[in-house]
């Protein structure tokens, strides 16, 4: 199948191991890039799992994963008083991964790892559209919870591609991380974009996880001052699935699974070098260097 001057740029961390495998094997069938963003802790400080990176990396040789150390301490105060900690991670993320983009590429796919594209039908409709005209693009998905058969009634459109030409570190680095790449980038742009057939090409399974999982995930997200996550997710795991999630209130029905995404049982074979770059904290911080935020001597 063709592939397109596109890099696919992933937001990832161990957390999200059970979602990575499709969400990279559908990726690679349209792109000419893919680039999966990992910090050295996950962003409630805690240590990443090492050996299962390692198990990550081995398992998709063809995709450059940039690896970044977690310095808060090292960034400058007034960075957040524009960006909280809670985005400016996700963000950091994407925006390392843009400036490893190879000089061929001519548009970019932000996703989280979460967020899988059906492969075939996105690249079908990269065929018959007009996207390279537009400066922005932001695609429908299908919403998960709990498990990979309750798929919500309502669509979502979290998923961001861009024309690289128009894209800087001053929109890359925002606290409304992808919808300040949509929002801030000229028109012609467009929302809630579907595929070819009229029906939603990406499958965003962020809540389709165990009890512990979803702890983990509101401990470090970028909505976690937002409600009492942890009580909610507590509380959700007491009685099976009502119908109803407590995010959105979404109602669901039960569909067959398009990709494998398992609940236990995650395993990765290891089929080549690992391609992994590793940023030192020297290249963080030259990396947010802009005066949008602050002047050098912040440093």
């Amino acid at each position: 199948m063709r592939k397109y001057p596109i890099a696919t740029v992933v937001n990832f961390c161990t957390n999200e191991a059970r979602f990575i495998k499709a969400c990279l094997e559908q990726a690679q069938i349209f792109s000419s890039q893919v680039i999966v963003a990992v910090c050295d802790h996950f962003f409630d400080g805690s240590e990443e799992n090492r050996s299962l990176l390692q198990e990550i990396y081995g398992a998709f040789p063809n995709c450059l994963f940039i690896e970044y150390p977690f310095i808060p301490q090292k960034i400058p105060k007034k960075i957040w008083r524009s960006i909280d900690p809670a985005h400016f991670w996700h963000s950091l993320s994407r925006l390392l991964a843009y400036q490893h983009l190879d000089n061929d590429i001519e548009s970019v796919l932000f996703l989280d790892a979460d967020e899988v594209p059906d492969g075939k039908r996105f690249s079908q409709w990269l065929n018959d559209s007009d996207y390279l005209y537009h400066a922005s693009l932001k695609f429908s998905n299908y919403w998960y919870f709990r498990e990979s058969c309750n798929q919500a009634l309502c669509f979502e459109d979290s998923i961001v591609l861009a024309q690289k030409k128009m894209l800087e570190s001053s929109v890359l680095l925002k606290k409304e991380e992808r919808d300040a790449i949509y929002d801030l980038l000229p028109a012609p742009k467009r929302r809630h974009v579907m595929g070819s057939d009229g029906a939603p090409m990406f499958h965003h399974f962020s809540w389709v996880r165990t009890e512990d999982e979803m702890l983990k995930k509101v401990k470090s997200w970028g909505h976690k001052g937002d409600r009492e996550w942890e009580e909610l997710v507590k509380e959700s795991f007491k009685t099976p699935f009502s119908g109803k999630d407590f995010v959105h209130g979404y109602s669901y029905k039960k569909v067959n699974p398009l990709f494998d995404i398992r609940l236990e049982g995650v395993e990765f074979k290891g089929l080549g070098a690992p391609r992994l770059r590793k940023i030192t904290e020297e290249e963080v911080l030259n990396a947010i260097k802009f005066k949008k935020f602050w002047n050098f001597l912040d440093f």
